[in-house]
């Protein structure tokens, strides 16, 4: 009995491990070529900073700070116009998956 167990155990790796029909070696993906969608020359030049000029003197830093806030906010929204562009030129995303352990919910 110890032997025919001996025996099977001997050759039970063996059947796992028969070669079996090639399979072709995975190739990779061809990485997509960079496309730019924005010249250099619309991107719009970041405000200076300020900091520097503040002196602790509350209405005298305001009218430093209003300033530059409005500009930076106008810098934002041009950046975000590029951007817009570049995404509405571009391909759609593609779907998310959902997260592993995750449920799809009951509508």
């Amino acid at each position: 009995m110890r032997r025919a167990l001996f025996l099977a155990l001997l050759l039970l790796p063996g059947c796992t491990t028969m070669p079996g029909a090639a399979e072709p070696a995975p190739q990779p993906a061809p990485s997509p070529e960079p496309v730019a969608c924005v010249d250099r020359a619309q991107i719009p030049a970041e405000p200076p900073m300020v900091g520097e000029r503040f002196n602790g003197d509350a209405k005298h830093d305001l009218q430093i700070l209003a300033p530059n806030a409005q500009a930076l906010r106008k810098w934002g929204e041009d950046l975000r116009a590029l951007l817009e562009t570049c995404a509405a030129a571009g391909p759609p995303p593609a779907p998310a998956a959902p997260a592993a352990g995750a449920t799809p919910s009951a509508s």
